[in-house]
């Protein structure tokens, strides 16, 4: 997994913002799932995310290498 979620559920609890409130927004549940689970979403997806939390794409995602990458 190369791509992590991790700073977006940091930047939700710090901000206080709910997978419930990205619901209703318009965030599709089966996407919220890939979130919680590092899974790949879309660019579309991830200006949605920014839209509705103010925020930017380094807020939400982070390039983790793996072991034995070059």
């Amino acid at each position: 997994m190369a791509i992590s979620f991790r700073p977006m559920r940091d930047y939700m609890q710090n901000n206080h913002i709910s997978y419930y409130r990205l619901g209703n927004e318009g965030i599709d549940a089966q996407t919220l799932q890939r979130v919680r689970h590092d899974l790949p979403v879309t660019t579309t997806t991830i200006a949605n995310l920014c839209r509705i939390m103010h925020c930017q794409p380094s807020d939400l995602i982070e390039y983790i290498e793996e072991e034995g990458e070059t």
